[in-house]
């Protein structure tokens, strides 16, 4: 399933501590710090930093769309 940047701001609006990758147990909040960081722009990348979308590969379209939705904000740190 495709994220658009919409649908991502709605799923981590209210909690950025929701698990993006469930077989790493890696947040969403993991994840954006790191792209933060690091300047990361790719699943790659994050792959090494946290481990996200090593396990099954089901969260490499929501590490993808994280990166797009950081990247649209211009590497903004969380509120």
């Amino acid at each position: 399933m495709d994220l658009t940047i919409e649908d991502l701001k709605c799923q981590t609006a209210l909690n950025y501590d929701k698990e993006l990758c469930h077989c790493k147990k890696v947040s969403y909040r993991t994840i954006y710090k790191e792209i933060i960081e690091n300047k990361l722009s790719t699943v790659e990348s994050i792959a090494k930093k946290t481990g996200a979308s090593t396990g099954c590969g089901g969260c490499v379209n929501r590490i993808e769309s994280l990166i797009e939705y950081v990247k649209k904000n211009n590497y903004e740190p969380l509120p």
